[in-house]
């Protein structure tokens, strides 16, 4: 879904597909027709967005062959989705993190999708977002890894430079900090990123990490608005029976942020129900459909509660 600031910002609301992920192009669309179609008819839009998730060998086989790339966005706009964002961990499944910054695999995925990103971006929108692992696992990270890791990130930043220049389109990777990684903390993703290119990297935040009090917000704020890098996207946005309370003081607090201006970003939001949906999916199909258009709907209604307006 898109709302609009009444500063003119296009705010982009979806649900990360990855909740229901596929291994191939064709269960991929299946899924979309499945879950994606009912919850955009039960929130009553005309488009909703959709963040996915593509294994590597549908980001492969989407690379290789464009006419199957053509297939997918016409898939997606037959259905009346929308894609901005995808989910860059990479793995054999959404819950496995894929290989780390230091291994060339992970340098290639990442073009893949900046590529196909750029392709499945609607006409009206310029920029899209990626969101990826924090560098790697801090217990095997010696001082010779971290070299080659940004090597790799400035050579990711030219090619997304290069990118640009081709396609028009601007891709942003963001960095979501977590506990025993890398990058444990905003400031340390900050640190990790702001010497490179702030145009095409930045920080992925995950709403919950902050309201459970990994990070206090404000400070993780005040750090982005210093340096001007860019919340590349907002995710793990839920309310839900076990979900942090203080997850819609999280949203409100880094939206108004990024809306007045204090921090830099795409106003990127996605919801996950990663650890919500098992049992919505040992019930079927129509259990998670419910539950993500509960979740999506209770996302809408706090950013309308924040002065946005639902954008056509």
């Amino acid at each position: 879904m898109r709302l609009r600031h009444d500063d003119g910002t296009l705010v982009h609301l979806a649900y990360n597909a990855g909740v229901h992920p596929a291994e191939d192009l064709e269960n991929l669309i299946a899924h979309l027709t499945r879950y994606a179609v009912p919850v955009r008819k039960r929130l009553g839009v005309e488009r909703m967005g959709v963040g996915l998730w593509l294994s590597p060998a549908v980001a492969d086989h989407l690379t290789a062959d464009r006419i199957e790339l053509v297939r997918l966005r016409r898939s997606l706009e037959e259905r009346g989705l929308e894609v901005v964002s995808l989910n860059g961990t990479g793995g054999r499944n959404q819950e496995a993190p894929g290989p780390d910054w230091a291994k060339p695999e992970r340098y290639r995925y990442t073009m893949a999708l900046a590529k196909i990103l750029a392709f499945l971006l609607p006409d009206d929108i310029q920029s899209g977002s990626i969101s990826t692992i924090p560098i790697g696992w801090r217990r095997d990270w010696p001082a010779d890894l971290q070299a080659i890791a940004t090597r790799r990130l400035e050579r990711l930043a030219r090619e997304l430079r290069g990118l640009h220049s081709i396609t028009g389109k601007t891709v942003r990777v963001g960095f979501e900090p977590w506990p025993g990684c890398v990058l444990e903390t905003t400031e340390q993703a900050l640190e990790r990123v702001r010497g490179i290119d702030s145009d095409h990297l930045g920080v992925c935040l995950d709403a919950c990490h902050l309201a459970r009090g990994a990070e206090e917000t404000g400070e993780a704020l005040r750090g982005l608005a210093k340096t001007g890098a860019p919340v590349v996207k907002l995710g793990h946005v839920h309310h839900h029976t076990g979900g942090s309370p203080n997850t819609g003081g999280v949203l409100h607090d880094t939206l108004t942020a990024m809306l007045s201006g204090a921090v830099s970003g795409s106003a990127h939001i996605e919801v996950e129900t990663h650890n919500l949906a098992v049992p919505g999916r040992a019930k079927g199909p129509g259990a998670l459909v419910s539950l993500l258009a509960q979740e999506l709907d209770w996302a809408r209604t706090s950013l309308t509660s924040l002065g946005l307006q639902l954008a056509a």
